[in-house]
């Protein structure tokens, strides 16, 4: 039960980071790059909690380093897009703050992406979970 609950705390931090994030570079503008300075250290927060979850699940499934790589892959295909899009939102938000610090207009547009992801992320973990019989959820219903 603590291990789904610590991947359910990584799960909503990076999910509320990554709104905070978007609503921060949506309101921010080369008149007030301050909001886009929040966007950025938010996106990169949340780059960091998604790379703490891996290394967290690594460790939980004892994953050897080895000099020439990994000896065993981890991480799921959801876990690996989720990072490449906190990474995309990431370069995006330190995009947007470079050029409103020189008050200039973006040319990337913000990507929702990330959020989006995540929050279906969310949605499949809650419909397995509720797929799931009391005996595989080790739940007893008297």
């Amino acid at each position: 039960m603590q291990a789904n609950s610590a991947e359910w705390i990584f799960l909503v931090t990076s999910l509320c980071m990554e709104i905070l994030s978007a609503a921060f570079d949506q309101a921010s503008s080369p008149r007030r790059p301050r909001y886009a300075l929040f966007g950025m250290l938010l996106a990169i927060a949340a780059l960091l909690t998604c790379i703490w979850e891996l290394i967290y699940k690594g460790r939980k499934n004892n994953v050897v380093w080895r000099k020439r790589g990994c000896y065993m892959l981890f991480g799921s295909a959801n876990e690996i897009f989720g990072l490449l899009g906190g990474i995309a939102q990431c370069v995006c938000s330190i995009v947007q703050y470079f050029y409103y610090i020189r008050r200039a207009n973006n040319p990337l547009k913000l990507s929702l992406l990330p959020t989006i992801f995540l929050i279906c992320l969310i949605a499949a973990r809650l419909s397995r979970k509720r797929m799931q019989t009391p005996d595989e959820t080790g739940e007893h219903t008297a």
